[in-house]
């Protein structure tokens, strides 16, 4: 994302790992001089330190306020990065958060604790992406608890209509009640205008009217300090909004919202400011 990403798959193995792949521009892999840590670790380590937080802001980013990642490993009983940049692949292993090289393949093998990037074979200097692969802790999550198939749908084709012109793969490898490898691929090119038609469930009485517009705000977040601690700090950001309506024969009115491509189930200020612009522009036109 962020004008870079524009393909993401994600792998439910045969072994109950998950893994996330993108080509988007990698994982920082620079040291911050600030904590003494990799791009990598920072962000897989430290609550707050997504691309949302600080200078460097994706328009399209997903998280939940830079605690996604650090929270996966900390809740996994091994996860493995690795990033293409710099034309080059770096490569890091945590297991419970902590960061070391596992000697063998799995969760369970032998690992010793390290700090900092491996550095592997050299590749184009046009190939850029992150993978991550994790298995959750069994000790935390129940042993026969599997993710859902449907609910990772779902997730990715919303994904799909909120950010047009991404594909999203999903690839189921366990092969569960005997089948084989299932594979789907969600894309809409259409945006939301196509997500208001695919959610409508009536009959259309005009077209998808779209609107849409730019503007900043000031807001106060966590940044890193001189001294590696997260401090608030009040920063500009940049706001776009996207609205897609659709007027239809039935009574029952549908609105689903987003913040960050996060869904927002029980509204907020955006849906409330949403829904007074619409009576009373309608209100307005009627007198």
């Amino acid at each position: 994302l962020g004008g870079y990403c524009d393909r993401i798959e994600v792998i439910l193995h045969d072994d109950g790992s998950v893994e996330v792949r993108d080509n988007g521009r990698g994982i920082p892999v620079d040291v911050e001089p600030k904590t003494g840590l990799s791009g990598v670790e920072v962000v897989m380590t430290k609550l707050h330190a997504g691309g949302k937080f600080g200078g460097g802001s994706y328009a399209a980013s997903g998280g939940l306020h830079g605690v996604g990642a650090s929270v996966v490993n900390a809740l996994s009983a091994r996860l493995d990065v690795e990033v293409d940049r710099n034309s080059k692949t770096h490569s890091i292993s945590f297991r419970r958060g902590v960061p070391g090289i596992f000697t063998e393949s799995g969760p369970d093998a032998p690992f010793d604790p390290a700090n900092g990037l491996l550095k592997g074979k050299r590749i184009p200097k046009t190939r850029t992406g992150t993978r991550v692969r994790y298995w959750a802790d069994r000790q935390i999550f129940l042993k026969d608890a599997k993710l859902s198939l449907e609910t990772l749908h779902a997730r990715a084709r919303q994904t799909a209509f909120l950010v047009p012109g991404l594909t999203l793969v999903v690839r189921d490898e366990r092969g569960l009640e005997g089948e084989g490898v299932l594979e789907e691929t969600f894309r809409y090119d259409g945006g939301i205008s196509e997500f208001c038609e695919y959610l409508a469930q009536d009959k259309a009485v005009c077209d998808v009217l779209r609107l849409s517009g730019q503007g900043t705000f000031k807001e106060t977040v966590p940044v890193l300090d001189e001294r590696g601690h997260m401090t608030p700090t009040e920063v500009t950001r940049e706001l776009g909004v996207d609205v897609a309506l659709r007027w239809g024969t039935g009574y029952d009115t549908t609105v689903r919202s987003f913040v960050n491509i996060i869904a927002t189930p029980k509204g907020g200020t955006h849906v409330t400011g949403f829904e007074r612009a619409v009576t009373k522009t309608v209100n307005e036109a009627l007198r």
